[in-house]
């Protein structure tokens, strides 16, 4: 960049110079030429000074003028030489902070593609790019490893969660009611549990969002209450969920029950009193509310109950940020509206339906 406005420097100079020298040689021919002919007529005085020094200073504007509208190109084409680079910096700097070149989406999921150099021509630009392309290395092959860990771990995991199914149902032809009733509530939780995975695995493609999925809610909130009805009984608490009829929203069962399982879980351990789950329309989007009557959440956790690890218990501080990227993915968010009594909002988009 420094060569560049050094060489833009040099011709303007030049330009400018060259176009004064011009005007000023012709200025002076001029006036000798003048004084010579008024010699030769007779005239024994030299021209007075204010008659040519007005004609000079106007000769040297009217250069200065030409010269210019000479220089104002050469400004246009040394600031576009510069600035198309550094444009092209930009948007590549973009697409690489977007995932635009960390993985193939027409090859396997996990394959990192690295980018083609950027050559622009100017030293500093081009140092910048390779920093920029290090770095992007380093945090896209991390990307990939975890996509590649989580689809391989996904996968593994279906295996043992089907023979876990088959041995559950085969209990749930037993005699014993009781066993039954267990042995079907353990069959609702390994089938949430297998739609997590599957939703783990489908994540690890490239474009997954919500993948065209469409969920009925009262589908979902029916069993919800099915499994933690029992739970909230047990420590003699009571928990409602109602719908407003005919709420279908895009995104996967799995998610929005991975969503709803987390803040009801959340309700059951660290609330109080009775839990109330309502989902109703606003606008483009389907509202799920969670609240319940306990103490609420203290202030100085408030702005950060959703960063990664935090926790206020024995837990692993993962639930509630698991859940709000969760709802993201889908096109959703997830969010504390009420400190006290606790209430979690999440907005998660209504199919477009006729």
């Amino acid at each position: 960049m420094r060569t560049i406005l050094r060489e833009h420097t040099v011709r303007v100079t030049l330009t400018v110079g060259g176009v004064v020298a011009g005007a000023g040689t012709v200025v002076v021919w001029a006036l000798r030429e003048v004084q010579v002919a008024r010699m030769e007529a007779g005239a024994t005085e030299a021209m007075p000074l204010w008659v040519a020094l007005p004609i000079f200073l106007l000769v040297c504007g009217g250069a200065l003028a030409v010269a210019t509208s000479m220089v104002r190109p050469i400004a246009d084409r040394t600031s576009e030489r510069i600035a198309a680079p550094l444009r092209l910096l930009a948007h590549r700097t973009d697409e690489m902070a977007s995932g635009g070149f960390a993985l193939d989406p027409k090859a396997r999921p996990g394959r990192f593609v690295e980018p083609e150099p950027l050559k622009s021509g100017i030293p500093e630009v081009d140092a910048v790019a390779r920093e920029i392309d290090r770095h992007h290395s380093i945090f896209a092959k991390a990307l990939v490893f975890e996509r590649s860990f989580a689809a391989d771990a996904s996968h593994q995991l279906r295996t043992p969660l089907a023979a876990l199914l088959l041995r559950l149902e085969e209990i749930a032809q037993c005699d014993d009611p009781a066993a039954r009733e267990e042995a079907e509530i353990a069959i609702r939780q390994v089938e949430r549990l297998t739609g997590v995975v599957d939703e783990l695995l489908r994540r690890t493609r490239p474009g997954h969002a919500s993948g065209g999925a469409l969920s009925a809610v009262d589908m979902v909130l029916s069993s919800l209450t099915q499994e933690w009805t029992p739970a909230f009984e047990e420590v003699r608490r009571e928990i409602s969920l109602t719908c407003e009829r005919g709420i279908i929203v895009e995104a996967s069962s799995s998610a929005i029950s991975q969503i709803l399982n987390t803040l009801v879980e959340n309700a059951l351990i660290h609330g109080a009193g009775r839990v109330r789950v309502h989902v109703g329309r606003s606008g483009p989007s389907a509202v799920f509310t969670v609240a319940d009557q306990g103490p609420g959440v203290p202030r100085e956790l408030a702005r950060v109950i959703f960063d990664r690890g935090l926790t206020s218990g024995e837990g692993t501080g993962l639930g509630l940020s698991v859940a709000r990227a969760t709802a993201e993915a889908v096109g959703g968010r997830l969010e504390l509206t009420t400190v006290r009594p606790p209430v979690f909002t999440c907005y998660l988009p209504l199919a477009m339906t006729r």
